[in-house]
């Protein structure tokens, strides 16, 4: 297992890599003032995630959900259950959440906070219908919609090739010094800046819908390999 940190005025976040069968990313977020936590996308290790928190002196808090996925929710509950933590997710994720406590929701541009820490929520279905990312003083938690040098694919429940292209046109828009933090270690990089991804992450270049589902959904899979790194314009269209 391996971790890296980012500390902050207010807040420190703290990612465990190579988690579980699927080997997630899970990211805390640990706020200095109010000593509450906030754990992103927690799978397999419940009991860990609790022990962790507590040898620092916090409490958890609050579950901020990207999306359903079960390799990202499987200890939703048996945390909540434990902690009594609040759980987040994107409005439009709801009907595929499939937990037994009660569901927080937000939308596009609505502000979820822990102390002094704030995130900012962003819509990016695709991957999923309700998928969400985090947005906190330079930091992108971007679940399975962006990886580094990779993106999430389309065809469970909810996903759109199509609604997933604009979501990412959206992201293109962030600021180039954000640091990209995903739901796996899938890159030839563990972290990037969203300057980086927009120069060489296939999914970020190329600039039409359609060519960009046909890449998402007939191409990609089959002409890249893990660790995936970074791609030219021309390398990705050569392809289509």
């Amino acid at each position: 297992m391996q971790e890296t940190i980012h500390k902050h005025t207010s807040f420190t976040l703290e990612i465990i890599y190579h988690l579980g069968t699927y080997e997630n990313s899970i990211h805390f977020i640990f706020d200095h003032a109010s000593k509450k936590c906030s754990i992103v996308d927690p799978a397999w290790e419940a009991d860990l995630f609790i022990d962790r928190v507590k040898e620092r002196g916090y409490e958890l808090t609050d579950i901020w959900l990207t999306h359903w996925h079960p390799d990202h929710t499987n200890a939703v509950d048996e945390l909540a259950h434990k902690t009594g933590a609040t759980i987040t997710a994107g409005i439009n994720e709801v009907p595929y959440l499939r937990l037994e406590h009660p569901i927080k929701t937000v939308e596009d541009n609505d502000i979820v906070s822990i102390g002094n820490t704030d995130a900012r929520i962003i819509n990016t279905p695709g991957h999923t219908a309700g998928g969400i990312c985090y947005a906190l003083d330079g930091h992108l938690i971007a679940g399975d919609t962006l990886f580094v040098y990779g993106a999430g694919h389309c065809v469970m429940p909810g996903g759109s090739a199509n609604i997933f292209f604009n979501s990412l046109q959206k992201l293109k828009q962030l600021p180039d010094d954000m640091m990209l933090h995903c739901g796996h270690d899938y890159g030839s990089t563990i972290s990037s800046t969203m300057g980086e991804q927009k120069k060489g992450n296939p999914f970020l270049l190329i600039d039409d819908e359609d060519d960009f589902v046909r890449y998402r959904n007939n191409i990609h899979d089959g002409s890249r390999t893990y660790p995936m790194s970074a791609m030219t314009k021309d390398e990705v269209y050569a392809l289509l």
